[in-house]
């Protein structure tokens, strides 16, 4: 009975206690909106005064007040990004959503968010929603007008800006983002409009000044760019992109040297940007500063060891200096950087064209074509190299008329007349048991003709036809290089870039392509760099074969060549015309040909076995590649076609040890 009281008793004492404290604890926990609403409120104002701290305070104060004011999640939100506490921004608007997902307001404060992240299109979507609930502002279909922008979706993006003019005729943003949009889409004048009413209600618009800057350049009215990049950066002296936009337009209008300072400004500003150096590059070889052109070049590669531009411009230093073929082989390390650059292609094709060397050129050079057939000054380069291997074949078979031996003459039979036709004798007509005199044949002496040592043609210059466009070194991507993994292909199956044709006659351009040599050099490459997954070859049409005339037992035997008076080199000649027109077996038959005479012929063991490639006779290939490095251990390409071989035949580590090694003697070229 005892034990009963106790426990009572403390059950009693329990109750009291909880009693007491319990009111007080739940008056603390219980939301309180009217308190929420006044610290909200107050944080709108300090936003308005532009105190955005002290807003956000206020903000926190409200939520603590009452987490389920979705205005103050909101609201808060919006200055986290404006602050760029991004990650905090995205926790509190997307709590906004959650707590009213039917609150307009809220999906387009996300908007912004997803929009600054650069996530259009779950920006757009947000956009939408908002819209959709019925808020009919200006900001929102700015917003979705940007979102269209970064999507590239260019005539949605104008409707959308031009729905916010309507809304509002005095915000400058939707008259800014159209005119980004026309400008994307190359109606320049009409974006110069936009950014022209832009400026009229907002004139310390630093990046309106610089936009419309790049429109008056696109249409070629350099004297209004300058002004207007001079005003960007007089409002923002710092301003790294408005400096080489305005180096771009002094090098278009011929102001060379003033390119070259502000270039050299922006380098000091950044100097791990290497497209600056390569503008630089383009303005020193202009300027005839080959040395300094290299050096730019040079560093350039450094910094984006895989740029197909970087390399490009460098084998035209190369060139200009008189190197030819480190030349030829940076282009050949673009080609196997990035086999789909149609650049790259087209600039080894003009290298080897004013080289005289119109065989690898006219490869080169229909490759090139097959990733831009839109090229018309390639295109017309490449039938003035068919032309050329057109003449030196002609020239070829001219010369297989002219008789290699002299006439023979039987003892007792009456002289020929000197007008009489020559004709070769057949080995057949010499009897077998006869033991007279014979006379040997009159080797006819090797004609080196023009397929070995031609004079570089100076083909004309192909003037460009005039086109509206911003600058090209602007253009590119504001973004730093982006650091790639090294390719682990030699070369692939192409597909169409979008790259900048190159004339005939190579001019210093911002594409890097520049070339006016005249000599051959000692020293030469080999053929295009072979595709790794090669086309089905196409069968050529049945061509006759022509066989050596047997010997008989008293005299050696001879080869087509001996019989023909056809060198060496003309039949080397002969299987590259074949090669590029994919006939492989054939031109495998003048190679086979070209060896038979000199068997120490290089090119020719290395175009045979860029011919096996690609009929996917890969062990022959590989043998081929293997005499041409034994017969030159330095032999760059002769490892890089290898590599791309072994690659092919399923042998990784040996490509890749092959594409290490070809990297190694160009470095050290």
């Amino acid at each position: 009975m005892h034990n009963q009281c106790c426990v009572f008793a403390r059950i009693v004492v329990t109750v009291g206690i909880l009693g007491v404290f319990l009111p007080v604890s739940g008056a603390e926990g219980k939301p309180d909106p009217k308190k929420s609403q006044a610290a909200y409120q107050r944080g709108l104002r300090a936003e308005q005064a532009g105190k955005r701290d002290e807003a956000i305070a206020s903000y926190d104060e409200a939520i603590q007040a009452d987490p389920s004011n979705a205005a103050a999640w909101r609201a808060r939100g919006k200055d986290l990004l404006a602050a760029g506490q991004l990650e905090k921004a995205k926790t509190d608007l997307e709590e906004a959503v959650r707590l009213q997902p039917g609150d307009a307001q809220s999906y387009a404060a996300r908007g912004d968010y997803f929009l600054a992240m650069k996530d259009s299109l779950r920006a757009a979507q947000d956009f939408e929603t908002a819209i959709s609930l019925k808020l009919d502002r200006t900001e929102v279909y700015t917003g979705r007008g940007n979102a269209y922008l970064q999507l590239s979706q260019y005539d949605k993006a104008i409707a959308d800006f031009s729905q916010a003019i309507k809304l509002r005729n005095d915000n400058p943003e939707p008259f800014f983002g159209r005119g980004m949009a026309r400008s994307a889409q190359r109606q320049f004048r009409d974006a110069i409009e936009d950014f022209d009413l832009c400026l009229s209600r907002k004139p310390d618009y630093a990046e309106a000044w610089l936009e419309r800057g790049l429109d008056y350049a696109g249409i070629g009215d350099y004297q209004h760019a300058l002004e207007d990049l001079n005003m960007a950066l007089k409002l923002r002296p710092d301003d790294l992109r408005a400096s080489r936009a305005r180096g771009a337009v002094k090098e278009r209008s011929g102001d060379d040297y003033g390119a070259l300072i502000d270039y050299g400004d922006a380098i000091q500003r950044d100097p791990k940007d290497a497209r600056l150096y390569l503008a630089r590059g383009a303005v020193y070889a202009r300027l005839k500063k080959f040395q300094e052109s290299l050096q730019d070049r040079n560093q350039a590669v450094q910094l984006d060891p895989y740029s197909v531009d970087a390399y490009v411009a460098r084998g035209s230093s190369y060139h200009l200096l008189g190197d030819h073929e480190k030349g030829l082989a940076d282009r050949t390390l673009a080609i196997a950087i990035d086999p789909n650059s149609a650049l790259a292609w087209t600039a080894r094709g003009n290298a080897y064209f004013l080289l005289g060397r119109y065989d690898e050129s006219l490869s080169d050079l229909k490759h090139a074509l097959s990733l831009n057939p839109a090229d018309q000054d390639t295109a017309r380069l490449a039938m003035q190299a068919q032309a050329k291997i057109d003449e030196i074949v002609h020239k070829a078979l001219s010369q297989e008329k002219v008789q290699d031996t002299g006439v023979m003459v039987l003892p007792g039979a009456a002289q020929p007349a000197a007008s009489a036709s020559r004709t070769e004798p057949s080995v057949e007509t010499r009897p077998a048991e006869s033991t007279r005199a014979w006379t040997k044949p009159v080797e006819a002496k090797p004609v080196e003709t023009a397929a070995v040592e031609p004079k570089p043609a100076e083909p004309k210059p192909i003037e460009p036809k005039p086109v509206e466009t911003r600058p090209e070194e602007i253009k590119l991507a504001e973004a730093k290089p982006v650091e790639v993994k090294e390719p682990e292909r030699a070369v692939s199956e192409a597909r169409p870039p979008e790259t900048k044709p190159v004339e005939a006659k190579p001019v210093e351009t911002k594409s890097a392509e520049a070339t006016t040599v005249v000599t051959k050099p000692a020293v030469t490459t080999a053929a295009a760099v072979p595709l790794e997954t090669p086309p089905v070859p196409v069968t050529p049409s049945p061509r006759p074969s022509a066989e050596a005339p047997k010997p008989t037992p008293a005299a050696p035997a001879k080869t087509l060549g001996m019989s023909t008076g056809v060198t060496a080199a003309e039949f080397h000649a002969r299987g590259r015309k074949l090669s590029q027109e994919e006939h492989y077996p054939e031109a495998i038959e003048q190679f086979n040909e070209a060896l038979k005479l000199d068997p120490g012929l290089i090119l020719a063991y290395n175009a045979r076995g860029y011919a096996q490639l690609r009929l996917r006779h890969y062990p022959q290939a590989i043998a081929d590649f293997d005499q041409a490095i034994k017969l030159n251990p330095a032999y760059a390409n002769a490892y890089s076609n290898r590599s791309a071989a072994k690659r092919s035949a399923g042998d990784g580590n040996g490509a890749d040890a092959d594409m290490a090694k070809a990297r190694e003697l160009l470095k050290g070229k």
